[in-house]
């Protein structure tokens, strides 16, 4: 049942136009959403009298291009039968290459032969699997009243690798971590324009059962109770509507309600604020009726000023461009081959990796390993200590081995931890050689890491020699690597999605120099740091590559 009303609220973002013509020329409009989306519209005709079996597959697939998106005109290509139980919400396939079969008579119905390449998948929330893969089907049509329409047809949409590149867009919806204390993005690709609000709420009103690889909670009721569409008004606010009670909700979950929806519709260019609405009235939280995008800061995935943990001339210091800073109550750590620090917490790696030390208030915790990976410290001051053997955590002098059988059988060569403290990344490279950037849920009980979720393969074919896995924002990663433009800083989502050298928007060459180790320094834009083999630390800011004024660093993290 959950499935069926899923289904009919994303029918209702589909259908949104249902009553454009049914035939028409591709129109222009201003484009003032600035997410460089094409700016084309689009009705496609229905079919036509006397059209032939050929026909009208072709103009069925036509149909499904339709923009703003609509599933009218393209179930009409379809018998009764068909149309009814034919559902365009299920999934959206991206194709290329599409070739057509013969038409084989069968009696009275045919059967065409249709086949594709798919390059992606969208499930039903958004979220995208990149693919490579042929497919071919066979697609039966019967005459409807001396027509011939579509008697078996694949459910979902399918639209062209170009329909795809011009109107969807990536976007980051939030639900709320295990401890309900701060939101957590879920990457997923929707269509922009007026129905971008509607239709991220209802990837969030799914659920978080799918959210690629986190372990989070959710506020927002389910599908079935959110109403219609998330109409904005001329003042910029976005009406939400529920069709449950919501005035008795207490103060906290109202704010964690408001957390998640306004974090997730800040994303919607247009949106200014937000209000909510139960079927007992408005929600007032703070004793306001409107929440603006602005608020909820206290539920941000990130918090971080900027600068990096670097080792210099044996002595810790917080870099960035143009200054260096002292760590309060730390100064000289020795000769370190790795170190991640916060405000609170610093940790090392010894030069031959077998110990890792970590200053807290009182006496060091030591911990002696295999071959330890860079540490972690992450936002709740926990560090993690990675080798060859286990997974620890370190928080106030406590340390504890957690579960991470479900990384056994791969080598693992870097880690790191979200910027929301959800999810974790690893390079890894299995018995047979293979190299796998995998990311999988942190997950706890009363709060407290309990042990590692089973991660999920990033696809990144392209690329080879990975390693110094960091997270640029809870949805990307940077790593080193060497791919199409050399050995150099890459980055991804975690969705595989938009695999790039660099980051989107910075200049992409790495100067010429060996790269051993990658830092991001989190602030309100991300800064790229690389540590060279001569102890020099390179910067990438939006103004390019640039020296940073340190010499002789052994370590950064």
């Amino acid at each position: 049942m959950r499935r069926a009303v899923v289904g009919l609220l994303t029918a209702l973002v589909l259908a949104a136009c249902a009553s454009i013509p049914a035939s028409g020329p591709v129109t222009e409009v201003e484009d003032d959403r600035g997410l460089g989306e094409s700016t084309a519209r689009y009705t496609p005709a229905g079919p036509a009298p006397g059209a032939t079996p050929d026909q009208i597959v072709r103009g069925f697939l036509e149909a499904m291009l339709a923009y703003p998106v609509s599933s009218q005109i393209a179930s009409e290509y379809l018998t009764p039968e068909a149309a009814r139980e034919w559902r365009p919400s299920e999934s959206t396939t991206v194709y290329t290459d599409v070739r057509f079969g013969q038409s084989a008579p069968e009696g009275f119905s045919r059967q065409i032969r249709v086949g594709w390449r798919a390059t992606a998948r969208l499930d039903e929330q958004g979220h995208y699997t990149p693919m490579n893969e042929r497919v071919e089907q066979q697609w039966r049509l019967e005459r409807v009243e001396g027509q011939w329409r579509i008697a078996e047809a694949p459910d979902g949409m399918l639209v062209t690798d170009e329909y795809f590149e011009d109107y969807f867009r990536p976007f980051d919806v939030y639900f709320l971590d295990q401890t309900a204390s701060h939101v957590v993005p879920d990457p997923v690709f929707r269509v922009v324009g007026d129905q971008l609000p509607t239709a991220l709420l209802a990837s969030v009103a799914e659920g978080p059962e799918r959210a690629r690889a986190a372990s989070t909670r959710s506020e927002v009721p389910a599908a079935e109770r959110l109403r219609g569409s998330v109409p904005i008004d001329a003042q910029r606010v976005a009406d939400v509507e529920f069709t449950v009670p919501l005035r008795d909700l207490p103060n906290d979950e109202r704010e964690r309600l408001a957390a998640q929806i306004v974090w997730t519709l800040n994303g919607a260019p247009g949106v200014g604020a937000v209000r909510i609405s139960g079927s007992d009235g408005v929600l007032a939280i703070g004793g306001e009726v409107v929440q603006d995008t602005a608020a909820y800061a206290s539920f941000a995935p990130v918090s971080s000023d900027g600068r990096i943990a670097a080792v210099v001339d044996e002595r810790l210091r917080r870099l960035d461009a143009d200054t260096q800073r002292a760590v309060p109550g730390v100064s000289v750590v020795g000769e370190v081959a790795g170190v991640a620090s916060n405000q609170t917490v610093v940790a090392t790696v010894g030069p031959d990796r077998s110990t890792l030390t970590v200053r807290e208030e009182g006496e060091p915790t030591e911990l002696t390993g295999q071959a330890f990976l860079d540490p972690f410290v992450d936002r709740d001051g926990t560090t993690w200590a990675v080798d060859g053997e286990a997974v620890r955590v370190v928080s106030d002098g406590d340390v504890r081995a957690i579960d991470a059988s479900v990384l056994a059988g791969v080598a693992l060569t870097s880690f790191a931890v979200s910027p929301d403290a959800a999810r974790y990344a690893v390079t890894a490279r299995t018995t047979e050689g293979t190299e796998q950037l995998l990311v999988g849920p942190v997950l706890r009980e009363d709060g407290a890491v309990e042990r590692l979720g089973t991660p999920m393969r990033v696809p990144t074919a392209s690329l080879a020699a990975m390693r110094s896995v960091t997270w640029v924002t809870g949805t990307r990663l940077a790593l080193l690597a060497e791919g199409s433009a050399g050995e150099q800083v890459y980055s991804v989502r975690i969705d595989g999605s938009d695999l790039r050298p660099s980051l989107p928007g910075l200049t992409t060459l790495l100067p010429r120099i060996e790269p051993v180790s990658l830092a991001v320094g989190l602030g309100e834009e991300p800064r790229l740091y690389v540590l060279d083999v001569e102890g020099r630390v390179r910067l990438l800011s939006p103004r390019g590559w640039e020296r940073v004024d340190a010499e002789s660093v052994t370590a950064i993290g």
